[in-house]
């Protein structure tokens, strides 16, 4: 069988560990940042993995912590994938996409990402 860790942060640590991968939200917004993460971890190349593990550190402090609910990660990856122009951020009741000025916030961190210019 295979082990598949949710947690992004902990992707890394995972497969130095054994682990065969991960189903992490934040490679549908970032697929070259997590492939290259998975590949360092493999190869044990530490640097590398210290490097990139900083990176999404990064993208999950910044993009899946704003507002105050418990939805919060989901609304900051569907609103970023919506400003990308990968998918409309529409959920699913009782969720509501990000109002403008939770918007706002996501755009300046996918810039401060480099992922948006």
């Amino acid at each position: 069988w295979s082990l598949l860790v949710g947690p992004e942060e902990i992707l890394a640590e995972a497969t130095l560990a054994g682990g065969h991968g991960g189903v992490n939200g934040g490679a549908n917004l970032y697929p070259r940042l997590y492939v290259d993460l998975y590949n360092a971890a493999l190869d044990n190349d530490l640097d590398s993995v210290r490097e990139l593990s900083n990176t999404v550190l990064s993208l999950t402090e910044s993009l899946y912590t704003v507002g105050s609910h418990g939805s919060a990660i989901i609304k900051g990856l569907k609103c970023s994938l919506s400003l990308l122009g990968i998918c409309d951020d529409a959920m699913a009741p009782p969720f509501e996409r990000f109002q403008k000025t939770e918007r706002v916030m996501i755009r300046k961190s996918l810039s401060d990402l480099g992922l948006l210019s």
